[in-house]
């Protein structure tokens, strides 16, 4: 999930826009679902590779009429490369690693602090200005972060789920903090080049990474047919998820301001977590709840500031 990027833009009351920024954070917010049916088919690596796979063949030949625009060097092909490695696969293995061990519900409410970390981020490295309401809604979200993660005010290991899902909570954190280091990596990038244009290359480029990662691993086990509704949640994730998701997210924000965009990316938590309940059955804690009010709440003054 990327962060709005600011494009000094007015905000347009543009109801395409709108509808195309909804329906990114829709297409996201069912992402963890079909996760969650996928793993139960396969493993991590191999549905990751499929899914990144899928979606670079569907995304190479935006690339290649668009090669021009690139406008490859020297100096931008290690860029690529890490930002490809950072926020395609690094990134990858530890959410959906995460997923694997902990619920969906988790996940759609601590994905949305991705802004809090980026915040904290943009202040630490490009030494952004910090306000005090800023200050205020991080703490805000870094509290909410260990409700959801503890379930509890007062430390308890294993807590309720058991250790696994605190280990799995941790991942995604981690993903999160990886996920905020391509953000504000991608920045200076994105001065020059489509943010559209630079996820496409990013997905891509992945490949070079996942192609030896998925083979390496059948290779050691050996293939094992996916079932029929795995590769329907491969292949959402791949098409909706990914190509259709990112290209609506970038053509909404290109007539709507970055912050006010942001508003969006609450339809994430609630309507991830509610898919999780209905599909899934995942139950919900009070501190759970607690945890993901304070999540919304820190984005949001986040994205006003």
């Amino acid at each position: 999930m990327p962060s709005p990027t600011s494009n000094h833009l007015p905000t347009a009351r543009n109801t395409t826009s709108w509808l195309l920024l909804i329906t990114a954070n829709t297409l996201w917010a069912a992402s963890y679902v079909a996760a969650k049916l996928a793993l139960q088919d396969t493993s991590v690596n191999v549905m990751l590779a499929l899914r990144m796979g899928i979606s670079a063949l569907l995304l190479l030949p935006f690339l290649i009429a668009r090669r021009s625009q690139l406008h490859l060097t020297r100096q931008l092909i290690p860029q690529l490369l890490a930002l490809a490695l950072i926020g395609f696969v690094i990134n990858k293995l530890l959410e959906f690693g995460g997923l694997a061990l902990t619920t969906a519900s988790d996940v759609a409410l601590l994905i949305t602090g991705e802004s809090i970390f980026t915040a904290a981020l943009s202040w630490l490295l490009l030494r952004e200005r910090f306000k005090p309401l800023t200050g205020f809604a991080l703490l805000l979200g870094f509290v909410g972060v260990y409700l959801i993660v503890e379930r509890s005010l007062i430390p308890n290991i294993p807590s309720g789920g058991g250790l696994l899902r605190i280990i799995g909570d941790l991942l995604v954190l981690l993903a999160l903090l990886v996920e905020s280091l391509y953000t504000v990596r991608a920045k200076s990038m994105l001065v020059k080049h489509s943010p559209f244009l630079i996820t496409s290359a990013s997905i891509v480029v992945s490949m070079l990474f996942w192609t030896p990662i998925a083979a390496w691993e059948i290779l050691g086990t050996g293939w094992h047919p996916i079932g029929l509704v795995a590769w329907l949640s491969i292949a959402w994730m791949a098409i909706m998820s990914t190509v259709v998701a990112y290209l609506a997210w970038f053509k909404g924000l290109a007539k709507v301001d970055g912050s006010a965009a942001a508003s969006t990316l609450f339809i994430q938590p609630l309507l991830g977590t509610f898919l999780a309940i209905v599909l899934l059955h995942d139950q919900l804690t009070t501190m759970t709840v607690v945890g993901g009010i304070l999540i919304i709440v820190s984005v949001y003054l986040i994205s006003r500031n």
